[in-house]
């Protein structure tokens, strides 16, 4: 065969195999040995990323479930359960629980009051 015929021959079909082959082997090797462990790594990151954004933005409705709010509409939610608004919210309630204890603490102090009283003028007159 001439040297010069650049035609393909089963030495160099075997040779091109060989280093095709022997490069997959060291992609293979560096990616189980280096690589495989922080591609993992950055997934699960990848993946919590994906479910903090779903938390923050929140959901919207979908079939057979309810929307889900956002971090920032849950806090104005929250924010808005400090603020008085007519009854509804949590400091209102709170501030009405307050003047009843003490409406009903100034009663039962005049309720003991003539308790005592009464308690006195039975002492003094036992029949």
């Amino acid at each position: 065969m001439n040297r010069h015929n650049r035609g393909v021959t089963w030495e160099s079909l075997v040779m091109w195999c060989g280093g095709v082959i022997a490069v997959l082997t060291s992609l293979s090797l560096l990616w189980k040995v280096v690589l495989a462990r922080p591609a993992r790594e950055l997934r699960a990151t990848m993946q919590w990323w994906g479910k903090f954004q779903r938390d923050w933005d929140g959901e919207p409705a979908s079939p057979g479930r309810d929307a889900v709010p956002g971090v920032m509409q849950r806090l104005n939610d929250i924010d808005g359960e400090f603020r008085r608004n007519g009854g509804e919210s949590l400091r209102d309630q709170v501030m009405e629980t307050r003047k009843d204890i003490e409406l009903l603490s100034s009663r039962l102090a005049l309720v003991e009051s003539r308790a005592l009283a009464i308690q006195k003028a039975v002492a003094k007159n036992p029949g």
